[in-house]
């Protein structure tokens, strides 16, 4: 674990390489904490540095095609990161996040994909349907997952506003302030609602 934090810390430009070559390697081990750890430092690479950030985006990829749960889910973690610190410049690789939809069964990683559907969802054609698919579990998710629907459900709505996206809406604004102990997502959709009901005018 030390060992990775140092290889984070001595990563360059000039030896990005090497260093993704060995948590690629760190990657495919049995220690699934390791593994997860390795995951992580790979997304801080990117994050840290700009230039190698689409060499370290093509070794997420590379591990999300290995369909190992546990990669994939945190592999989709440190992309949410890695679009939230370049927006606008790596969506081009959503269509692959969005095919291993149905390996996400962790909280921070369902909330990481649906970060990026409510992000992007003017850019991937059946964001609805992908958002509806995680709206089925509503009432079962953590608080965590919860917010970020109802959040994601909003850009969703302000960027797509059809009928199917509005009774989306509609559903999820009533799930989150009728059937939830939740203070924060209860305020939270409340005040949706009358931004969402207010006149512009």
């Amino acid at each position: 674990m030390e060992k990775l934090e140092i290889m984070i810390q001595l990563a360059s430009e000039r030896n990005i390489d090497q260093v993704l070559l060995e948590f690629k390697e760190y990657a495919q081990e049995v220690d699934v904490d390791f593994v997860r750890k390795a995951v992580r430092a790979i997304g801080r690479c990117a994050v840290s540095l700009e230039k190698a950030a689409q060499r370290c985006i093509s070794v997420l990829l590379e591990l999300i095609q290995t369909k190992v749960n546990y990669v994939v889910q945190e592999a989709v973690i440190v992309i949410k990161d890695i679009f939230r610190r370049y927006p606008n410049q790596y969506e081009s690789i959503i269509a692959q996040l969005c095919d291993n939809l149905e390996s996400l069964d962790e909280p921070e990683a369902k909330a990481s994909m649906i970060w990026i559907i409510g992000e992007y969802a003017d850019r991937i054609d059946n964001a609805d349907e992908l958002l509806e698919t995680f709206l089925e579990t509503f009432p079962e998710e953590t608080s965590m997952v919860q917010l970020q629907l109802l959040t994601a459900t909003v850009k969703l709505f302000l960027k797509k506003p059809t009928d199917s996206v509005q009774r989306m809406i509609q559903l999820v604004l009533s799930a989150a302030t009728n059937e939830t102990d939740n203070p924060d997502l209860r305020d939270r959709a409340y005040v949706y609602w009358r931004l969402l009901s207010t006149d512009p005018e």
